[in-house]
């Protein structure tokens, strides 16, 4: 996956905390579509790899990626916050019509 294509998927998971909001899972829905692509990973090892260094390399990623897990999860949180208190304060504040046009300047 290209870096511009991870661009567009986080919009996209943005889109989806932003219209999931009502929902209690809106995280969980939002994590796992980063997952589909962006958090899934292989790692090439020239020659062979044992069992035990397959187990620990394994091990290792799924820890990082856990970690990173946790750290978007905190990202979308906040800004789930930060959109609804910009809706708060603007009135014509238009969050999705931000987020397609960000959209737009990446497809660009």
């Amino acid at each position: 996956m290209e870096q511009r294509e991870i661009m567009q998927r986080a919009l996209g998971v943005l889109t989806l905390t932003y219209d999931g909001a009502g929902s209690e899972d809106y995280l969980r829905t939002a994590l796992k579509s980063l997952q589909e692509g962006v958090f899934s990973y292989e790692v090439k090892v020239d020659g062979e790899l044992n069992e035990a260094g397959a187990q620990a390399l394994k091990q290792a990623m799924d820890q990082v990626l856990s970690q990173f897990g946790w750290f978007t999860a905190g990202l979308l949180y906040a800004f789930h916050g930060v959109a609804q208190a910009y809706e708060n304060d603007y009135e014509d504040a238009d969050v999705q019509e931000v987020l397609r046009q960000l959209a737009l300047r990446l497809a660009d």
